[in-house]
């Protein structure tokens, strides 16, 4: 039998949907139906604010109070990705008062949990006909603090994010290299880290390499910008490799809101190089978000990788409460509304990713495997209620046709063809061309 599979982008799910979207969500919902997988990935975390609010955040702190979520579960997703950047913007208690609610509703889950052994693990569905389907979610933009962690004789193992972390250098001449070391000698920018590296606290840079500040530079003409953390890398692709020997199906959700030069779209090279060693090693999709728009698709060794799938449900103007750490960086009274921070920090709606239509264009894949093998793969533009002048329509997606249909498409086709990837317009849905 078939395996039917569609996926979304970040669903940034903050509050109800309004009667009035029962209409617009109509193709939508016929698009969803009859799909074996349901996949997105849950850019928020669900709990009564019952903990307290990290220090730090994904950049607006998310919450979701666990009465709305019926609004998300009525598109009938039965896998939820965990692992972002805003899982632990309630700390501990946020990130496992998500994880629980989740297993309490019986709804399949994976990127978090409260070791690394648990968060590493895929998702196990088992399909009518007996087929088994594992999805992962990893990753890549996680704070350190974040990151789960493994348990010894001595100490238990610590909650948190399944990861994968990467390297950047930039490569300069020698001519560079060499004003960068005196730049650094005469302002003693580097003062600390070497006497760290003295120490013994930090390795010394290999030949070639010179740290300015934060910033790795490199004279080697052939290195990559960006590479994956090599530990990370075997531990995820050992996990797929050994997920497919044991599954029909395996599925890799990964949030990355890194970017390559200066491009927002352009895939950072540790991402392509950690989306096609997980297609080597038996995943049979990569569906990518993080970034809050359209990255194009590849199609590599016949298995796509969608680099990013931006938003499918945008929300961030309608989160219920922020704690103080974000209304004190914008001069905003501790007990302000978070309708009153959020307004300081658009400067009055003037700035922000809610400003831009960008971040509420998208598609929606439907894919059908038949064994091992793609055999059809279709898009449906969407697009999310943009300047609608209906705060609660904001951010809800809807079957873009016509001319918003032909745009979303332009806009894809060329992100798709930077990676070599053919697409054509056919009937208001995108698909990959001859």
């Amino acid at each position: 039998m078939a395996v039917r599979v569609i996926a979304t982008g970040d669903s940034l799910f903050q509050a109800d949907f309004p009667a009035e979207y029962g209409e617009k969500r109509k193709s939508l919902d016929a698009f969803f139906e009859g799909c074996d997988i349901k996949i997105t990935n849950l850019e928020t975390n669900l709990s009564n604010f019952g903990g307290f609010a990290n220090q730090y955040s994904g950049g607006t702190w998310l919450n979701t109070a666990k009465e709305l979520f019926p609004y998300l579960e009525s598109f009938g997703f039965n896998f939820y990705g965990t692992a972002n950047n805003h899982c632990m913007d309630y700390s501990y208690a946020g990130m496992l008062s998500t994880i629980d609610f989740l297993d309490e509703k019986g709804h399949a889950h994976a990127g978090t949990g409260r070791s690394l052994s648990d968060a590493e693990k895929p998702a196990i569905i088992t399909l009518k006909d007996g087929k088994t389907v594992a999805v992962f979610a990893v990753d890549t933009s996680m704070e350190p603090a974040s990151m789960a962690g493994v348990g010894s004789k001595v100490f238990a193992a610590r909650p948190g994010v399944n990861y994968l972390r990467h390297k950047t250098a930039f490569t300069v001449s020698q001519q560079e290299m060499e004003d960068l070391k005196r730049i650094a000698a005469s302002t003693a920018l580097n003062f600390a880290r070497d006497g760290d590296i003295a120490t013994g606290f930090i390795l010394p840079d290999p030949e070639g390499v010179f740290v300015f500040g934060n910033t790795t530079f490199t004279t080697d003409p052939d290195a990559p910008r960006s590479a994956c953390n090599e530990k990370d890398l075997n531990r995820l692709i050992g996990n797929i490799r050994k997920a497919k020997e044991e599954n029909d199906l395996v599925l890799v959700m990964v949030h990355c809101h890194d970017e390559e030069g200066t491009s927002a779209v352009a895939p950072p090279t540790y991402l392509k190089e950690f989306c096609r060693a997980a297609i080597d090693a038996g995943a049979g999709a990569i569906f990518g978000g993080g970034c809050h728009e359209l990255r194009g698709m590849e199609l590599y060794r016949g298995k796509p990788i969608f680099y990013s799938l931006g938003d499918f449900i945008y929300q961030g103007m309608r989160v219920a409460y922020l704690p103080p750490d974000f209304l004190e960086k914008y001069g905003v009274d501790v007990n302000a509304t978070a309708k009153e921070g959020l307004a300081a920090r658009s400067r009055g709606g003037k700035i922000g990713l809610q400003t831009n239509e960008k971040n509420f264009l998208t598609v929606l894949p439907k894919l059908t495997f038949e064994g091992d093998k793609l055999t059809e793969l279709v898009l449906m533009p969407v697009k999310l209620g943009f300047q609608t002048g209906d705060e609660k329509l904001e951010g809800l997606p809807y079957f873009a046709t016509g001319s918003e249909g032909e745009k979303i498409f332009r806009k894809y086709q060329k992100l798709s063809a930077d990676l070599g990837t053919e697409l054509i317009f056919e009937n208001g849905y995108i698909k990959v061309g001859p």
